[in-house]
């Protein structure tokens, strides 16, 4: 080999080894070698938040008047798909461990369509979640706690037909099982609340 050709063999084996050293110094998802994300959230529809699940007695004999007796606030859990497919077809990870991923967390955030109060504020949820490298894995997550739903404004919603619209933004947070590398990743949804029956005699 010429020492031309020699000279720039290695400029490009050095540049490469430093575009591998610098690609490894932060944690992201596309460190991994494979990607995690949330490739479906309620079946790709706007999720509906009853704010007050009514028993079968709904109303006194005037039609109007609700009965409350029977009356109680449930938390809204949401269905989740979490997807796991290699990164780089340079790399492999199937049928192996390597790329396997654990979804341990996530916060959620809402923002009101109209700029009004926040009808939940933001929550830490803990979830446990292996995706396994090369697949699809459904699981739940708690999307409005119990106790928001006893607070204003969404308490103030009951026997009304007055809806509030929000978007809310989940973040994810995890690990690759191999690496440890953590990382985040988002989705978000359009929530509606109302009670439902009230909103319907309203209307």
């Amino acid at each position: 080999m010429s020492g031309k050709k020699l000279t720039a063999f290695t400029l490009i084996s050095l540049l490469t080894i430093g575009v591998l050293v610098i690609g490894c110094d932060e944690d992201s998802n596309y460190d991994q070698r494979t990607v995690v994300y949330a490739s479906n959230i309620n079946e790709g529809v706007p999720y509906f938040s009853d704010v007050l699940n009514q028993g079968d007695s709904l109303f006194k004999e005037d039609g109007v008047t609700p009965i409350a007796s029977d009356d109680y606030v449930e938390e809204d859990w949401i269905k989740i798909q979490f997807h796991n497919k290699p990164y780089s077809t340079i790399i492999d990870p199937s049928n192996n461990a390597l790329g396997d991923f654990l979804v341990t967390g996530y916060d959620v955030e809402f923002a009101r369509l109209d700029g009004g109060t926040t009808p939940v504020p933001p929550f830490l949820g803990k979830t446990s979640v292996l995706v396994p490298v090369g697949s699809m894995v459904e699981a739940y997550i708690i999307l409005v706690p119990f106790y928001a739903k006893n607070d204003s404004p969404l308490f103030d919603l009951r026997y009304t037909g007055i809806e509030i619209m929000t978007h809310a933004h989940i973040t994810f947070h995890g690990h690759e099982i191999i690496s440890g590398n953590d990382v985040d990743f988002s989705a978000s949804i359009s929530v509606n609340f109302a009670d439902p029956l009230c909103r319907e005699k309203k209307n």
